[in-house]
This record gives C-alpha cells, sequence and structure tokens, in this order.
C-alpha cells in the first residue's frame, strides 16, 4: 500500500516534468518515495544538508523550468529545510517539499519527532497537502502546479500513508490574486503618461524572467535607461548602453532617478529592493504579472498580464535624455566604487582573530575573475560584503546567468545554489563567490561537488570576519568576538575533500590560479582587504 502511494505521489511530480530530486532522506516512507523516483526515471541528488538540498533544487528549477522536489525526513529534517524553503519562496523560485511525517494513526502515542510540520512550514510555503491513500489525484495535482505560478514559491507535501482524506480543507493553496485587468481606460492612462515623458527610467524586477527576449527587446526600441534588480541581471544586457546599473533603492541609482520625469517598474517585486523610503517625486506606473499589494512604491497606475506583451504595447515613445546617458551614470557608479577610502573609524583595527589589512582588493579580485572565465558561464553569489564588489562588476550578458538570494538574502546559499546550476547546465563552468561565514555553513557541500565530478570554482573572500555586519557596527563598538573567526585555511579543508585547490593572497597569484582547470571541482581561498567594504557600502546605499 505504501509503495503504490509513492508511486502515485512520484507520478504527480513527474507529471509536472520533474526529472532530478535533492534531499537527505531518512527511514521508512522516505525511502518508498526515493524508490519510486529510481523508477520513474528520476535521478536523486544526495545533499548534506536539507537546506542546501531545497536551494540546489530551487535553483536547478529556475534554470530547467522543472519543479524540483526536495526528500527530507519528518522532525529534525523538516525544520532543517524551512531555510530552504523561505529562500525559493522569498527569491519566487519553484521548489516541491516532501517531508514524511509521524503518521496520523500513531500521532496520539508517539511524541517522538512529532511535531506540527503543516503550521511550522506554512509561513514559508505557498502551498501544502497532507496526502495519505484517500487523498485525490486532483488535489496533489493542484498543489504541485502551484509552484509554478506566478509568484513562485515551495509548496510542501507532508506524506502520510495512514492519512485519510480530510476533504479539501487538507489542501492549502493561495487565494488567486485579484488581479487588475488590463482594461482600455488603464492601458490609456499609461500611455499617455509614457508618451508625455520626457525623461523616463525603467526598473526591470525578477518577473521580467518569465518572458525575457520580449521584454529585451522592447526595452531596446524604446531606448530610455534601465535598472536592474538584482534577480533581473541580464533580462538586458549589463553592459548594454541603455543599462545604467543596479536598482536596490539605495544611494547609488539616485542621481538617475533624480533626474526621471517618470519610473517604469516592470515586473518589479516589492520583495526585492532593500528596505529604504521612496523618496522620488516622479509618478510611478507598474506593469506586473500579479497585482501588487504592497505599498513599497507610490504606484499611480498598475496594469496587470502578460508582460512581454505590456511591455511590447506601452514602452513606446521618444525621450529626451542623451544618448550615452544610461552608461555615463552606470560607469560613473563604478568609479566611485573604486574611488576606496581605507576607513578604520571604529578604532579597533583589523588586527583581532586572524584578520589582516593585507589581501586582495574585492573588486581586483572579482575583475580578474571576469577576465578569466569561460564563456559561457553561471555565476552564484552568496550574501555578504562580498556582493558589494560583486553584482556591479560582474559582466552578464543574458538573463539566469547571475543567481542571488535577494529577497531572502540568505547566507550558504552561493554553494548549493552553484550545484544546482551545475546540475541544470552540464559540462558548463559554473562560479560560487562566498564569503567565508557563508562557506562555513556550507562547507560538506565541497564533498557533493567533489563526488559530482561538476565543474564549479569555489572563489571564498576570506577576511575572517562578518564584514557585511562588521561594517554596521556603531562606531567604538569594539567587541569583536560578534563578528570575527579564525582564520581558516579553507584551501587545505577543500583538498581534503578532493577539490584542486590554493590560497592566493596577490594578483599574481590569483592569475595563475585562474589559469585553466574550469572544468574541475576546485577552490580559491582568497586572503581579502576589507578596509574598502565600508566605502562600497555607503557608495551602494548611502549607509
Amino acid at each position: 500500500m505504501a509503495t503504490n502511494l509513492a508511486t502515485r505521489l512520484v507520478s504527480a511530480i513527474r507529471l509536472a516534468r520533474a526529472d532530478t530530486a535533492f534531499g537527505v532522506p531518512g527511514g521508512g516512507p522516505n525511502l518508498d518515495v526515493v524508490e519510486a523516483m529510481s523508477d520513474q526515471a528520476i535521478r536523486f541528488i544526495l545533499a548534506h544538508g536539507e537546506t542546501a538540498a531545497c536551494i540546489m533544487a530551487a535553483t536547478y528549477g529556475a534554470i530547467t523550468d522543472r519543479p524540483a522536489p526536495v526528500v527530507v525526513t519528518r522532525g529534525p529534517g523538516a525544520a532543517s529545510a524551512v531555510n530552504g524553503a523561505a529562500q525559493a519562496t522569498l527569491d519566487r523560485q519553484s521548489l516541491v517539499l516532501i517531508t514524511d511525517t509521524v503518521s496520523s494513526a500513531s500521532q496520539e502515542r508517539v511524541p517522538h519527532q512529532r511535531l506540527d510540520q503543516r503550521a511550522m512550514l506554512a509561513p514559508v510555503t505557498v502551498g501544502a497537502i497532507t496526502f495519505g491513500n484517500n487523498s485525490t489525484d486532483a488535489d496533489l495535482a493542484n498543489v504541485v502546479a502551484e509552484a509554478v505560478r506566478w509568484p513562485r514559491g515551495t509548496v510542501h507535501i507532508n506524506y502520510d500513508a495512514d492519512a485519510g482524506s480530510i476533504g479539501t480543507s487538507n489542501v492549502v493553496i493561495r487565494p488567486e490574486t485579484a488581479e487588475l485587468v488590463a482594461n482600455d481606460a488603464a492601458m490609456k492612462a499609461i500611455e499617455a503618461k509614457v508618451r508625455n515623458a520626457t525623461k523616463p527610467v525603467v526598473i526591470v524586477g525578477v518577473a521580467t524572467l518569465e518572458s525575457s527576449a520580449e521584454i529585451r527587446s522592447a526595452l531596446v526600441s524604446f531606448g530610455a535607461p534601465v535598472l536592474s534588480t538584482y534577480q533581473s541581471t541580464g533580462v538586458i544586457s549589463s553592459e548594454n548602453d541603455l543599462h545604467a546599473g543596479l536598482f536596490t533603492n539605495g544611494a547609488s541609482e539616485r542621481p538617475l532617478l533624480e533626474q526621471a520625469d517618470l519610473v517604469i517598474a516592470v515586473g518589479l517585486d516589492m520583495v526585492e529592493p532593500i528596505p529604504s523610503a521612496w523618496n522620488y517625486d516622479a509618478p510611478v506606473v507598474s506593469l506586473a504579472l500579479a497585482a501588487t499589494v504592497d505599498p513599497y512604491l507610490p504606484i499611480a497606475a498598475e496594469v496587470v498580464g502578460d508582460l512581454a506583451t505590456l511591455s511590447t504595447r506601452l514602452l513606446k515613445g521618444s525621450n529626451q535624455w542623451k544618448q550615452d546617458a544610461a552608461a555615463r551614470h552606470r560607469e560613473s557608479v563604478r568609479s566611485k566604487l573604486r574611488g576606496h577610502i581605507s576607513d578604520t573609524s571604529n578604532g579597533t583595527g583589523r588586527d583581532g582573530l586572524g584578520a589582516s589589512e593585507s589581501g586582495l582588493d574585492p573588486i581586483d579580485l572579482v575583475t580578474m575573475v571576469a577576465e578569466h572565465a569561460p564563456d559561457p558561464v553561471t555565476v552564484c553569489v552568496d550574501a555578504g560584503a562580498h556582493f558589494l564588489a560583486v553584482m556591479p562588476f560582474w559582466p552578464v550578458h543574458d538573463p539566469a546567468r547571475l543567481f542571488i538570494s535577494n529577497g531572502l538574502a540568505t547566507m550558504g546559499y552561493s554553494v548549493p545554489a552553484a550545484i544546482g546550476a551545475a546540475l541544470a547546465r552540464p559540462g558548463e563552468s559554473v562560479i560560487s563567490f562566498v564569503g567565508d561565514g557563508g562557506l562555513g555553513m556550507t562547507l560538506a557541500e565541497l564533498e557533493t561537488i567533489v563526488r559530482l565530478d561538476l565543474p564549479i570554482t569555489v572563489v571564498v573572500f576570506n577576511d575572517a570576519t562578518l564584514s557585511l555586519i562588521d561594517i554596521k557596527q556603531k562606531p567604538g563598538f569594539a567587541n569583536r568576538n560578534v563578528v570575527g573567526y579564525t582564520l581558516t585555511d579553507f584551501a587545505a579543508t577543500a583538498r581534503s575533500f578532493g577539490l584542486d585547490a590554493t590560497v592566493v593572497e596577490t594578483l599574481d597569484e590569483l592569475r595563475t590560479a585562474l589559469a585553466g582547470n574550469w572544468n574541475r571541482p576546485r577552490l580559491l581561498d582568497a586572503r581579502i582587504d576589507p578596509s574598502s567594504y565600508r566605502h562600497l557600502i555607503e557608495v551602494t546605499r548611502g549607509d
């Protein structure tokens, strides 16, 4: 009976075109599901941690457009998967999380590993079902389909072989979004605003990944400066003359937006900007896949529908921007970022817990890796101060070639995301940019890279410090123990897992290390001078 139930579960996932699963299975029902996956030609990738497995699956699904299931055990397995489920949901990626559970037949007498897993995961999921013998295949299919409905996210399948049907109340999915119909009045209002604008600026967001080619064509035809959120990087090439750089609602884009007389948000999700005030006078219009419900921006008019269709129709007209306005703004920001200021004003220096003022400049590291990287390449970026150097300088010419956790902004993202990307694009090189803190959280997944023989180059920004938190400390805060680690030789650790690995402290050493080996698992332990990070955050965010 349990085997038949597992087969039904996997069949529903297979109908959604899943071909690869990830996870850390336990015994019993978990193994039935994994076996059923093998029977239905779904390969299973064993990870070391449940959150890492979720990140691998979400990235794999984002590239292949196939929801990838994750299998974890009850109790600690489900609890450990919460952060990975949150990442997929807040970063708008599809994920199907399968947990077994203390069976309904044993609930009253077995407290061991008994948690209300549905309640625990509810805040970070967009749909759920407790799937048992009397559950319908239709209900299961509806929950799986919810993972790919915009905005995408995690659905939770609580697998209970003893569960009977509880009726439709057992199934929880989001209500249908109250869409604003793209009626003639709304369309004409936006058309008039666009037509009358002399200096419009377009902000593209994560939803543009759904139809990026058509939107790119509309942007180029429109000819106004374009700002990209982190996750939409590459919808228009980062080096295109119309690309003005990144939008985070920080300081770096302010000079451009202050000149705008209209801001056009295309596929912008309010989970993407940092939580800063909106301080611009220009009216905002929105072209969206789903109605905006968060009052983050003062949206004057919004239409909801297919973004390719809306962009093609509404992004029309002329403007009075100088031809090189976008590129000049972008390069001005990059120039300011390069104007490093050595800042030790907090009075502590960098002499504690193995940290040092000597080492590679983060921007020099990023630009040299970019010069040597093969084409094509996929880049995954972890949370931490190093992303302030990566995001403005890494060239991205196509969508879904750079991945970063933006909605959740979780550390421990980059290495498992790189594994998912390498599996989704077999034979292509992948780069993981990660700080020492983020790598510490996912160190065991280096074994996964070696076991699968994936062409991943892990570049560690190693300064033995939680640098982004360090620069947010108030002046005079002298407790180094809250942000500093002992300096770790990650190269030696990586070699123990079987990666090619080396420590690099100078540009010459980096140049030598980057020669060749892009098709092998390897790690570069880059010793970083963190003194420029404070300057980078001031230019980027104004903090």
